[in-house]
Parts: C-alpha cells; structure tokens; sequence
C-alpha cells in the first residue's frame, strides 16, 4: 500500500484512539460512582444495577474498538497494513477508508460470519 495512504490510515486510527480513552476514562469513573452506591430503596437498587450494567457494556464495546485500532497500528508497523489477514489480497480501499481498523478483505470478512452464524 502506498506510504501516503497509509499514513493518512494511521492519523484517522490514531484521531480515533485519542477519541476513545477519554471516553474509557470516563466510563471508568462512572462505573466506580454507580457501584460504590447502596440504596436502600430496591428502585434505586435496580437503577443503579441496569446502569452499571451499561456502562459495563460500554466499556467492553470501546474497549473491543480500540484493541482493533491498536492491532491495525501494529499492522502499519509491520508493513501487513492494507492486506488480508485470512487471502493475503488487499482489502477494499473503500472498506479501509469506512474502517480502517479492518483485517480482512470484504468477501473474506462475509466467510467468516458465515461460518461464525452456523457455529
């Protein structure tokens, strides 16, 4: 893949990374807030429970998002960027510039959550 491209690739990776630890951070604050919480009141209880509970799944979303970012940066460092980690063909341009966190090409990507729906 071309030295420009990828660098305009690893400054939306990293733009996107410096987005996401601040929420993390947060997340993390609001985590420990909502859990340090004991009511009395099984209203509250059951508030503070489905919050934590979201934050929870938040947290494992953004969490999920900036491991791939940090894999693709790797990626870049070994100069397999760009490629498909299962065919070895480039990936899409147009499916890196939506997310350019992606592993494999589109028609690799399809397999696999074929075959991960019929497990």
């Amino acid at each position: 893949m071309h030295t420009i491209a990828v660098k305009k690739f690893e400054e939306k990776l990293l733009r996107r990374r410096h987005e996401i630890l601040p929420v993390l951070k947060h997340l993390e604050e609001e985590s420990a807030e909502v859990t340090g919480h004991r009511h009395f009141d099984w209203l509250d209880q059951a508030r503070d429970e489905s919050e934590a509970l979201l934050v929870d799944r938040l947290t494992a979303l953004y969490q999920r998002e900036l491991e791939s970012i940090e894999t693709a940066l790797s990626r870049i460092r070994t100069g397999t960027f760009g490629a498909c980690r299962a065919c070895h063909q480039p990936i899409e341009p147009a499916r890196l510039e939506r997310f350019p966190q992606a592993e494999f090409c589109a028609g690799c990507k399809e397999m696999r959550e074929v075959f991960e729906r019929a497990a």
